[in-house]
C-alpha cells in the first residue's frame, strides 16, 4: 500500500472489488450452466447410441412421430465429427461457407434497413400507412418462398438470386413489428415531452426510438435466422457455391455425416448472428436495467 493510500481507501477497493466478482458469479448462474452441460451431454449420448432413431411404437391418426429410421440415412455424432475434422482444412468448405455468410448477411443488411426505415415512416405518418398499408399486408401474404425459382430467374443462379430472397424476407419480418411498435410508443410520454416543450424532431429522438427498439432487436434477431434460411433454400434450388449446395448434394448422395456436420455448422453460423445482434442490443438498451436478455435461436 502506498503511502498516499488510505487504509479506508484500500478496504473500500477491496470491498468493491469482492462484490464485482459475487456480481459476476451471480450472472454466470452456475446450477444453468451445469444444466445446460447435462442436458447437451444427455442429447449427445442419446444420439451417438442411436436411441433416437429406434423409433417409438405409437401411431396417431394414423401417422407414427417417431418412426423407426433407417441406417443408411443417419449418421452419430462420431462420424459428424469426423467429416468436420476432414474438411475442417479444405479450401472449397470455406469459400462455400463465405458464399453463403455474404448472402445472408447482405439480405439482412439490405432488408433490415429498408423494413426498419419503411416501419418508422408509416409509423409516424398514419396517412401513409392507411394508404400503403394494405398493399404491403398483401404483399406480405404472398408465401415469399415462391419468389425463390422467379429470382433464379431475374438475378440468376449466382448470389444475387439469394440475397434478394433474403432481402424480402427480412424486410416484412423487420418492418411489421417496427411500424406496430411506433403506433405503440406510449402517449403519456409524448405529451410528457410535448409539455416539457420538445420539438417533433426531440420527441421522434427521445421518445419514439428509444421505445420501439426493443421491438425492433426481436425482430432483428428473428430476420437474422430467417435469413440465413432463405439464402440456404436458394441454393437448394440453384446456385454455383454455398453450403446449401452442398448440403444438397451429401443429402442425395446418403452422406448422413455429412449433411449432419453442414447443418451444425449452418446453426453455428445462425447463432453467431445471433450473438452479435445480441450484443449490439445490450450495448443500445443499456438503460433498461429490467430487461431480460433476447433469447438465443438456431437453425
Amino acid at each position: 500500500m502506498s503511502s498516499s493510500e488510505s487504509p479506508e481507501t484500500s478496504e473500500k477497493s477491496q470491498i468493491d472489488s469482492g462484490e464485482l466478482r459475487r456480481w459476476r458469479i451471480r450472472q454466470l448462474d452456475i446450477p444453468t450452466q451445469l444444466l445446460r452441460l447435462l442436458v447437451l451431454i444427455t442429447g449427445l449420448l442419446i444420439w451417438q447410441y442411436e436411441l433416437i432413431f429406434k423409433g417409438v411404437p405409437i401411431t396417431v391418426f394414423g401417422f407414427e412421430p417417431l418412426p423407426e429410421i433407417n441406417s443408411i440415412f443417419y449418421a452419430v455424432p462420431t462420424d459428424v465429427w469426423v467429416y468436420l475434422a476432414d474438411y475442417y482444412h479444405e479450401l472449397m468448405f470455406w469459400k462455400d461457407l463465405w458464399v453463403t455468410l455474404q448472402e445472408a448477411i447482405w439480405g439482412f443488411v439490405i432488408g433490415g434497413s429498408t423494413g426498419f426505415i419503411v416501419g418508422i415512416v408509416l409509423g409516424y405518418f398514419l396517412r401513409l400507412q392507411k394508404i400503403f398499408g394494405p398493399f404491403l399486408v398483401f404483399a406480405n401474404a404472398v408465401p415469399k418462398i415462391a419468389f425463390a425459382p422467379i429470382l433464379i430467374l431475374w438475378y440468376g443462379v449466382d448470389m444475387g438470386s439469394k440475397i434478394a430472397l433474403a432481402t424480402i424476407i427480412v424486410f416484412f419480418i423487420v418492418q411489421m413489428p417496427t411500424t406496430a411498435a411506433v403506433g405503440l410508443v406510449d402517449p403519456d410520454l409524448n405529451m410528457l415531452a410535448t409539455t416539457m416543450g420538445a420539438t417533433k424532431s426531440q420527441l421522434f429522438k427521445k421518445v419514439v426510438i428509444p421505445g420501439i427498439m426493443p421491438a425492433v432487436f426481436g425482430a432483428l434477431r428473428l430476420a437474422a435466422i430467417y435469413a440465413m434460411l432463405s439464402v440456404v433454400f436458394g441454393e437448394f434450388i440453384a446456385s454455383k457455391r454455398g453450403l446449401g449446395q452442398r448440403l444438397l448434394v451429401s443429402t442425395n448422395m446418403f452422406n448422413m455425416a455429412d449433411a449432419f456436420a453442414l447443418m451444425l455448422v449452418l446453426a453455428i453460423v445462425a447463432l453467431a448472428l445471433n450473438g452479435v445482434i445480441g450484443l449490439a442490443e445490450r450495448r443500445v438498451l443499456k438503460w433498461q436495467t429490467t430487461r431480460r436478455g433476447g433469447q438465443v435461436i438456431s437453425l
